[in-house]
Formats: structure tokens, sequence, C-alpha cells
């Protein structure tokens, strides 16, 4: 079975222990006063490509699939994991932050999961994740942009080596499903197992991402980063923490 890091294993365990947690909407902007207040100074918003990873959906033990006659299999490239169907991260992935604050940010993922009950079958794919709002979407059969569900959010570690400035970043936590997903889900099968499901789908990510000092700060790593050597202190830093986003 493939392994979701570089070292060591998300375990079906870990699936529900870690994901970029809580990336918040802006604020709505307040009524402008009658003076313009002096103007604060923005720092360039950039986007700091994804470069790989894989994201883990572990559908078919939340939901007792084969239970109920439903056969779940990787598609079109998705990888088999201890932690369920393994979905790879791919080009235009990628982490937004602004002034030293990550901000939201996109997974592109490839790879589909296919389900079977008897003669009719429905495939998941298109997938990505949007971190802002941490919500999941796919097409589902022929249904384009179907919101699958919410990301529910406990932890997440960064690790990096000293010596170089990439970095894992490995998260997990549950999927909630969405019951439109589901619906649709079970009407290409017939069923009556998704729209309904009161669970939580194990999801396991691991993210790469090369480190610089404004996104160090953006992931919380001033503690364990000496962030006034800049570059330096990147390479210099031995990282394995567990930090909150917000």
């Amino acid at each position: 079975m493939s392994s979701l890091r570089r070292s060591g294993r998300i375990t079906a365990a870990a699936v529900a222990a870690v994901v970029i947690t809580g990336l918040a909407a802006p604020s709505a902007f307040a009524a402008a006063p009658a003076q313009a207040p002096a103007a604060v100074a923005v720092a360039p918003s950039p986007d700091t490509p994804v470069k790989g990873g894989v994201l883990a959906l572990d559908l078919a033990a939340a939901l007792d699939l084969n239970a109920h006659g439903v056969v779940l299999a990787g598609v079109n490239g998705a990888v088999d994991l201890d932690a369920g169907v393994g979905l790879k991260v791919v080009a235009g992935s990628k982490l937004v932050h602004q002034n030293r604050k990550l901000v939201g940010g996109k997974l592109v993922l490839a790879g589909g999961i296919k389900l079977n009950k008897g003669a009719k079958s429905v495939l998941i794919s298109n997938v990505s994740v949007d971190l802002a709002t941490k919500s999941l979407w796919a097409t589902v059969g022929a249904k384009v942009n179907v919101k699958l569900g919410t990301l529910g959010v406990r932890d997440t570690e960064v690790i990096s080596g000293s010596g170089s400035v990439n970095a894992d970043i490995l998260v997990g936590g549950a999927l909630h499903l969405d019951a439109t997903a589901g619906a649709a889900i079970d009407a290409a099968l017939d069923t009556c197992v998704f729209a309904d499901a009161d669970v939580e789908v194990g999801v396991g990510l691991n993210a790469n991402v090369d480190l610089d000092v404004d996104l160090a700060v953006a992931l919380g790593l001033d503690a364990d980063v000496d962030i006034d050597l800049g570059i330096g202190g990147l390479l210099d830093a031995d990282v394995d923490a567990h930090i909150s986003l917000l």
C-alpha cells in the first residue's frame, strides 16, 4: 500500500486527526467613513504552488459499502491507500496567503472514484477542494460542480527537514457528505445509502510545497524557524510542528 508521507504512514486512525484548518472568509466591508482613512499597506497576495501530494477518502469504510452491495474502485490514476482511495494533487493547486496570513487556495485532484451496484454505476471525477470554504467539489455522473461535502478539520502538521525549503503539510479530518450529492449518487445506483448518511468520511491529505518566509509565517511556524534569517532560517530549521492556522 502507498503511504501519505515521506516517512511513516498516515493510518486510518491518523486520517481522523489532521487537515488545513478554518480558512476564514473575508469580513464584510464596513460603510465608508466621511473621510477616507490612511491607506494600509497590503503585501502582494502570492500563490504558492502545491507541487504534489495525495488526498485520501475512506468512503467504503465510513458507509460500509460492502454491506449494501456497492463496490468502490479508484480509477483514472487514483491510488489504493490504507486510508481509502487516493486522488493525486496536480498542477493548478495552490495556497494563497496575504500579509503573512493564509487566506485560501485550491487543490486540483486527478483520478476518480467509481461506484458500482450490479449493472449500475456512477463516476465521481474532477474533484477539487476550495480551502477558503473547506468544501469538496466534483462531477457526479453527468452533473458538474456538485458539492460533495464540507471538510471538518482537527489538526495540521508541517514537516520540513534542515537543508531544504521543501515541506509536507499533513492534514486529516472528516468529510461531511452533502445531501444533494448523496441523493445524486443514490439515484444513479438505485440505493438509499448516501443521501441520508449521518457519518464522517475519513480524510487525509499530504500537500507538498516549497516554503518561503511569508508562507512559513502564514503557516504559524514562527516558533520553529528563525524568520529574521530569511531563507537561511528556513534551511537551518528542522520542523515537525502541529499548528493551528487561525
